[in-house]
């Protein structure tokens, strides 16, 4: 069974969360992008590989969001001016909302490498764009669209799963497994052979998995690449927390080629913790916030 429904934004920070920008911002980001054209068609989809981001010329965009169980929330409609983009589509990650040509469309298409160059270039422009994508991030967080999880309440599992999602900023939402819900039951009913199959992890793609790790999750949300094995790292930093992540930066900025690993979630201690208060050179502490800027 399906629905819809208009999730209204918060009426404070929306102009910030969708900038319309303007006719001379327009041309100076049209050099990073091509211009393509879509009739009443899907653009991109939950799941899809990274899209980058729209600026629309002409006609509407439609943003939406689902979950497991093929419900659908209008989450924006975007008209020349507006970009489509979240933070994900920097580092090129799966899409995680579906987009929709309503009618005729143009727009200019930037993919993740020229939005990253874009972002640099263009200081100003770009600080304006990276909030929208942060807050546009945070507002599907919220909303809790995305991922399902089924589990009982005090299963173990459950609890590392959703420590993995929420540090890696993944929208999902927990349902307990004895709901009463008709939808819920069904795919209880359907999977679950023995308590040993939760948690349940339900993706609006369609796959479901019964009881996974944090590497089988991340496999799922497309977060493993495929690596070439004939591609040489100068550097390869094991730990993403603030001191791997700078350490990052800062070799990337001298044109070394940089691969971080971490098992869990970028900002390591930081990450997880309200504030890291013994972290050398910062008298004041880190916190949790600015591990995640640090990982952006």
């Amino acid at each position: 069974m399906t629905s819809s429904t208009w999730l209204a934004p918060a009426t404070d920070r929306y102009e910030q969360k969708y900038p319309q920008l303007t006719d001379a911002e327009i041309v100076r980001v049209r050099q990073y992008g091509v211009v393509r054209s879509w009739t009443s068609e899907r653009i991109f989809e939950v799941g899809s590989p990274g899209f980058g981001m729209c600026v629309v010329l002409r006609g509407m965009i439609r943003v939406s969001s689902r979950d497991a169980f093929g419900r659908h929330a209008v989450v924006s409609e975007n008209g020349p001016g507006h970009f489509v983009a979240e933070v994900g589509q920097l580092s090129g990650g799966r899409c995680i909302v579906d987009g929709d040509a309503v009618g005729d469309v143009s727009a200019i298409h930037i993919v993740p490498e020229q939005l990253r160059a874009l972002l640099i270039a263009e200081a100003e422009l770009g600080e304006r764009i990276m909030r929208a994508l942060i807050l546009r991030r945070v507002a599907l967080i919220e909303r809790g669209n995305g991922i399902v999880v089924v589990s009982q309440p005090h299963n173990a599992r459950l609890h590392a799963l959703q420590s993995f999602l929420r540090r890696n900023n993944v929208p999902h939402a927990v349902i307990g497994a004895s709901s009463e819900n008709d939808e819920t039951a069904c795919y209880v009913a359907k999977w679950v052979r023995d308590d040993s199959d939760y948690p349940l992890v339900l993706h609006p793609n369609g796959t479901i998995l019964r009881a996974p790790d944090e590497a089988e999750l991340a496999t799922a949300l497309g977060w493993l690449p495929d690596f070439d094995p004939e591609y040489v790292y100068d550097v390869a930093i094991v730990g993403a927390g603030p001191a791997g992540l700078a350490t990052a930066v800062y070799a990337a900025s001298e044109g070394l080629r940089v691969i971080v690993l971490d098992h869990n979630a970028p900002g390591g201690q930081a990450g997880a913790s309200a504030r890291i208060e013994n972290f050398f050179g910062f008298p004041t502490g880190i916190s949790r916030a600015c591990a995640h800027r640090a990982r952006i």
